[in-house]
């Protein structure tokens, strides 16, 4: 066998030692290659600090709020207006109703009412007032207002063009008429029916007494009737006063049952008089409220029926005279309840500051941070691919030195 065949053979058996793999990063030689591709990366920087510019214009937005007291709601009923709140369907309804729908500012709240949490993020309601607020918007609460009771509701709008705030005053008309109905649809239909009912139970209550006295009437003549025919019956004398029980009565002398029956019918009679001014007390509410639930169905907005309650309240008392004592205080019981009512829901409801003028520009993030942040996302992006363009044109060098050896 020749010598050059034999040693062929043993290098192919004989086992070559593993080479050695180096993992170590030359920074000199990553530091060279980012800087012959420091044309890409300045590039891709400067399309990422455009694009973080860009970002920045296109989230800028308009904003204005203000904080509008809602006495009467607190933390523990607001549960009840929450969810007639954040209804798109019923500030729909409210802007078609006040004939609001086709202006400026109602052609932005349709569109917010058509966002899912456009109203929840723009009512939220506030639960605590802190001295700062109070200096800062020039009130000062009571102690019971500052302790468990909502002070308000916060409205905020944000829309990309500039509003001067004015839909915020809406909202707030939006938020006045649903906590007004959301409050009366209950009252007024459960008054309605409470004073119906009065009035009937009243009623039979007075056929009962009427029956009462004939009998007692009857009783009582019965009674003379003895006395004319007994003479000596009169002269009977029970100088004894006693309680007796319901029925035992009969064992006095006539005279001074007579005198028994005619007390209880005199109280008898005077119940009656004051049921009877109940009655008539109970049948004048009962039209008001009744009269005031239809027209609650009927109002446009809240702040109109308040207004109307007095129409209402007039037409309830058209045939009654008010000279009459019960007539008169059941009016005046009405006029003070309806001031009451137009002091917390006309008056009460108020903004702590007028929010015309509070509108201001956001942008997030602003120019300058949406600079920044893009320029140095592309300068790191830049850098990536500066690398792996490398790493692709080395490694198709060492396949082309491969081929060629």
């Amino acid at each position: 066998m020749p010598a050059y065949s034999l040693q062929y053979s043993l290098s192919m058996q004989t086992p070559q030692p593993p080479q050695a793999y180096d993992d170590e990063i030359d920074l000199r030689q990553l530091v060279r290659t980012i800087w012959q591709q420091k044309a890409l990366i300045i590039g891709i920087a400067a399309v990422g600090a455009a694009l973080g510019v860009g970002a920045s214009i296109l989230s800028t937005k308009y904003v204005s709020d203000g904080l509008f007291l809602t006495p009467g709601v607190s933390a523990p009923n607001y549960k009840r207006f929450q969810s007639v709140l954040s209804s798109g369907a019923r500030l729909q309804q409210f802007l078609h109703n006040t004939n609001l729908v086709d202006t400026a500012d109602g052609k932005l709240l349709h569109a917010l009412a058509d966002n899912p949490d456009g109203l929840k993020n723009a009512l939220e309601p506030e639960f605590a007032f802190t001295d700062k607020d109070q200096k800062a918007f020039g009130v000062k609460l009571t102690e019971d207002e500052q302790a468990g009771v909502m002070i308000g509701i916060r409205i905020q709008f944000a829309h990309k063009e500039p509003t001067q705030g004015s839909p915020v005053p809406l909202l707030a008309e939006y938020v006045r008429d649903t906590v007004i109905r959301v409050n009366f649809e209950g009252t007024m239909l459960a008054r309605c029916a409470d004073f119906r009912t009065r009035e009937q139970e009243l009623r039979n209550a007075q056929i009962a007494n009427d029956f009462a006295i004939g009998q007692e009437e009857k009783r009582a003549a019965t009674l003379r009737d003895i006395i004319t025919r007994t003479p000596g019956a009169a002269a009977i004398d029970n100088r004894q006063i006693v309680s007796l029980d319901k029925g035992s009565e009969r064992f006095l002398s006539p005279a001074a049952q007579l005198t028994a029956t005619e007390i209880q019918i005199a109280d008898m009679k005077l119940a009656d008089v004051r049921r009877e001014r109940d009655r008539i007390a109970s049948t004048l509410k009962r039209d008001y409220y009744c009269k005031a639930q239809d027209a609650l169905q009927q109002a446009t907005t809240g702040r109109a029926f308040l207004n109307e309650l007095m129409n209402i309240q007039t037409a309830a008392f058209q045939s009654q005279d008010k000279s009459i004592d019960i007539v008169e205080q059941t009016w005046n019981e009405l006029d003070v309840e309806r001031e009451n009512w137009t002091n917390t829901y006309l008056q009460g409801m108020r903004f702590v500051a007028p929010p015309e003028g509070t509108e201001i520009k956001q942008r997030k993030p602003g120019l300058a941070l949406g600079l920044v942040l893009g320029g140095v996302l592309g300068g790191m992006l830049g850098m990536f691919v500066a690398l792996v363009r490398a790493w692709w044109k080395n490694d198709n060098k060492q396949d082309e030195v491969r081929s060629q050896a």
